[in-house]
């Protein structure tokens, strides 16, 4: 068979093993969407999959689904006996069909995280708790994440304050009443119809009686619930995952979570390790450090051997600007012997406004570079994120909760004062404001003309059927185009890309309505921000980087605080610090360049004293070359 050429022993035990439930451990580079992949196409050419059944292959992001797609289409796959989509893609599917069964309008979209915290913000005061909205948000989110079902989640709130209960409860009304609901309901929503209504969950045993899912070391409590519920009934359930490459907990996920599975599913172990991306010298870096966490599955890599031009460099400079200047004039030496931009990439633990002389040095050199992910230095609300607002007020004109936040956004827009609360000013003595009391209001300045204009057009243009229409006619209406002309040429560069990326998303979405394609939209993460194809520098986190490979890999800003960050210090945080910079380090194909400085400011823009992270020692510095 085409699917079963050139995997090696390991892989092809991966594929063919239907034994019992697996979990396959798979290291960096060795293979994990080709073992899927290739499973998949297996199943179909040897006939285990029954007529009129399907496959449900469940990934992490939307890069690993599009890419899965690909590469089994590429086998010659019958797509319709294949479902492929993230966690979030699956569940609003079946929200989306089955959610009025828990009284969850099917006209739901997503509460964008501004609007999240905007409503926090209200709930809380209307409750008298004494929490930041950030706080509030990751409380909650913390508790539905550890969560087997609603009631579940439900219960765990009755733990806290009496305070907290009614801001809890409050904030799940109120996305209720304005058919809203945040990304953490959309899996508990779904794991709560399939124990409330066990009919449903029949339908999907019956549909899927594969399962597959990709990157189980990313998953919190309450999807491997799901993944149990769904897998209950099946033939077989095959996992992959990496504990060494678990980098999410700070929104849920455990690398427990991998054992859980096996003990829950009594599922078989099958390790990988032959990585195919990097040349041992590089992959010698990343084992010693990776040794250092307790309670791994122990898994030393095995790469290609080494060859001419690979290499692990370390530099150590005086300032954050010596760093920025080298990283740039290494980059322009690497593409003057012929590496192309496309294959050079700049990471980093977190962003942070020190490194905004990455950029600068970049653009004073003429490279063409690219950020992955969401912006650090533009602290507003993204002007996409205005389109997506106004878009769920043209679909649902009386939701309060989008107009109230959409509101306090054009407040920051326009730099107005904390203290001057714009939505009750427009909302006078009235009980409540509404699209058509903005459409009529007096303008004396540049914000009401603005506010003005987008109601306007929210009215008018609820006929219009083409998305791309829509998102031109907002674009016009919020006078987009001057907002850009107003930032440094870095930020106007990034939030071009997403708006681009936006109308491109929509134009060629076939979603019937607009809630439909608006949730398609807001489940796009950050893989989606990702073009390889374009022919610049990427800069990136080590997180949104998971998955990509690169000939030439910079590990800049290597310093405590940073790697690890401030909040690393307990054990279990410094374990996870130790995986993100593991998954940095393999993401090399042949150069590896590791930097930090001894000077660096900080958030208030003051100069400081740092120290070159621990984990250099983890990864025996002699044997980093000194250049």
């Amino acid at each position: 068979m085409r699917c079963l050429k050139d995997l090696n022993p390991k892989q092809l035990e991966a594929v063919q093993f239907f034994d019992r439930n697996s979990m396959v451990f798979a290291g960096p580079g060795t293979g994990k969407t080709r073992v899927i992949t290739s499973r998949i196409a297996y199943m179909l050419e040897s006939g285990k999959l029954p007529e009129a059944r399907r496959i449900l292959a469940i990934t992490f992001t939307n890069k690993a689904s599009n890419e899965m797609k690909s590469r089994v289409a590429a086998f010659g796959v019958d797509q319709k006996r294949v479902r492929i989509g993230t966690f979030h893609n699956f569940c609003m599917w079946v929200l989306k069909a089955y959610g009025d069964k828990i009284n969850l309008s099917r006209e739901f979209t997503f509460i964008s995280s501004n609007q999240q915290l905007h409503l926090l913000k209200q709930v809380a005061k209307d409750a008298n708790l004494m929490m930041k909205p950030n706080d509030l948000k990751n409380r909650i989110s913390d508790l539905k994440n550890s969560s087997v079902d609603f009631e579940d989640y439900l219960n765990k709130t009755r733990s806290g304050t009496q305070e907290f209960q009614v801001a809890a409860a409050d904030y799940q009304n109120r996305l209720y009443a304005h058919k809203l609901i945040d990304y953490d309901d959309a899996i508990l929503h779904t794991a709560t119809i399939f124990k409330l209504k066990p009919s449903i969950l029949e339908l999907y045993h019956n549909a899927f009686p594969y399962i597959l899912v990709d990157e189980m070391q990313d998953t919190n409590r309450m999807q491997l619930e799901l993944i149990r519920l769904l897998g209950g009934n099946a033939k077989h359930v095959m996992a992959v995952a990496d504990d060494d490459q678990s980098i999410y907990g700070w929104r849920g996920a455990l690398p427990t979570v991998i054992q859980e599975y096996i003990d829950l599913l009594a599922a078989d172990k099958i390790i990988l390790n032959q990585n195919y991306r990097s040349p041992q010298r590089v992959l010698d870096v990343a084992n010693r450090l990776i040794q250092f966490n307790d309670g791994r599955t122990e898994k030393e890599l095995v790469g290609r051997p080494n060859e001419l031009g690979d290499d692990v460099i370390g530099r150590w400079f005086d300032t954050w600007k010596e760093e920025a200047e080298w990283v740039a004039d290494k980059i322009v030496e690497l593409h003057s012997a012929g590496m192309e931009y496309r294959q050079m990439i700049i990471l980093y633990r977190s962003r942070h406004p020190s490194l905004k002389v990455i950029d600068e040095k970049l653009l004073e050199k003429g490279i063409p570079f690219q950020h992955f992910g969401k912006n650090f230095q533009n602290k507003k609300q993204l002007l996409s994120e205005f389109i997506v607002a106004s878009m769920k007020l043209i679909a649902d004109p009386n939701n309060e909760v989008v107009l109230s936040a959409l509101i306090y956004a054009f407040a920051q827009r326009f730099e107005l004062n904390d203290d001057f609360d714009l939505y009750e000013y427009y909302k006078k003595d009235s009980d409540r404001l509404t699209l058509d009391r903005l459409a009529q209001i007096h303008v004396e300045d540049e914000i009401d003309d603005a506010v003005q204009r987008t109601a306007e057009f929210c009215l008018s243009a609820k006929d219009l059927k083409s998305f791309a229409k829509l998102y031109d006619g907002l674009y016009k209406a919020l006078n987009i185009e001057e907002d850009l002309a107003k930032y440094d040429e870095t930020t106007r560069h990034e939030e071009k890309r997403h708006l681009d990326l936006m109308r491109d998303r929509m134009s060629k979405s076939v979603a019937s309505t607009i809630t439909d394609m608006l949730a398609e939209i807001e489940l796009q993460d950050d893989s989606n921000h990702i073009d390889q194809r374009m022919n610049k520098v990427g800069v990136s986190t080590f997180h949104t980087a998971k998955g990509l490979e690169y000939k030439a890999v910079f590990i800049i800003a290597l310093e405590d605080h940073f790697v690890p960050g401030r909040n690393g210090g307990r054990p279990d945080k410094e374990q996870e610090e130790r995986r993100g910079l593991y998954v940095a380090i393999t993401r090399a194909e042949s150069k590896l360049f590791i930097t930090h400085a001894n000077q660096r400011t900080d958030w208030n823009g003051r100069i400081e004293a740092v120290r070159p992270s621990r984990f250099i020692d983890d990864m025996r510095k002699r044997e980093v070359t000194e250049s």
